[in-house]
């Protein structure tokens, strides 16, 4: 009985971190394609605040060169989950070319 419960309870916990990650992920990737929109349109503000339901990103936005401009995002869940995600958008393409995490 005590071996099922542990693995029950393992089987919670497991659940619960992988509902986490997807969520981060989620935002993150939600916040990037926002971000890139506005970019795209020239409208995306040096700094600002994306307010989810479960959770805050927050962006800063900075010329790299000419061409190219890096917007960091600082992720914060509600649970107190973090994660920093940085994105490099070409302004010629009008797109992101790269995607780093760090969590």
């Amino acid at each position: 009985m005590l071996i099922l419960t542990e693995n029950y309870l393992a089987g919670k916990r497991f659940a619960k971190e992988t509902e986490t990650i997807r969520l981060q992920e989620y935002y993150m990737l939600c916040s990037a394609k926002q971000a890139e929109a506005m970019l795209r349109e020239g409208n995306l503000p040096p700094s600002g605040i994306l307010n989810y339901r479960l959770g805050d990103v927050v962006f800063q936005k900075q010329a790299v060169s000419g061409s190219l401009e890096e917007v960091t995002f600082n992720l914060k869940l509600d649970s107190g989950e973090k994660a920093l995600g940085i994105g490099q958008y070409d302004k010629e393409s009008g797109a992101m070319l790269r995607w780093r995490e760090k969590n």
